[in-house]
């Protein structure tokens, strides 16, 4: 579902940034004019280099500068973040006027923070213990996140058994 929702931009004109350094989105992505592909660890300096050319990026600290992107995707990773206010803040300060972030999240049936004495872990390729997930993400997340220089909405779905959507966030 993702693919497809990249597939309809021209991505030859555009700035990405991909949270994932090993996606299977990669061939598709490198079309893009510039295509920057991340992971985050804690105990690496953001902007630094790590495996296989990908960057270190803290989606709640980017080193991009100001509406210097045009597109951001994730799949998978919002729901880890701790302080997910600051990422949609930090989303909506990279991206140019009119840019994105496409993103895919599991889908829950409402928007939440999860308490600490409901752990859930999901697989991690960087880590073998798993990651910690610390958001629900629902139907009503627009209400929670949106921003005024930035606006969720559902770009594809709910579809599949899980009712798997895809989200866009964008940048007015």
């Amino acid at each position: 579902m993702l693919a497809a929702e990249l597939r309809r931009l021209y991505l030859a004109h555009l700035e990405v940034l991909e949270l994932d350094p090993a996606s299977p989105l990669r061939g598709l992505l490198q079309g893009a004019r510039r295509y920057t592909r991340s992971f985050y660890s804690p105990g690496v300096e953001p902007g630094a280099a790590g495996p296989q050319g990908a960057r270190c990026e803290d989606i709640t600290r980017l080193t991009f500068p100001d509406a210097s992107l045009d597109l951001i995707v994730s799949s998978d990773v919002l729901e880890h973040v701790p302080d997910l206010e600051a990422a949609f803040a930090e989303t909506g300060r990279v991206l140019r006027p009119g840019g994105l972030h496409l993103f895919t999240v599991p889908p829950r049936e409402r928007t939440r923070r999860r308490p600490a004495d409901e752990p859930e872990y999901h697989s991690d390729p960087l880590d073998p213990t798993g990651i910690l997930a610390v958001w629900d993400i629902g139907p009503d997340a627009p209400a929670t996140f949106d921003r005024p220089d930035l606006k969720l909405e559902v770009a594809a779905g709910p579809q599949g058994v899980d009712r798997r959507v895809v989200w866009r966030a964008r940048k007015t």
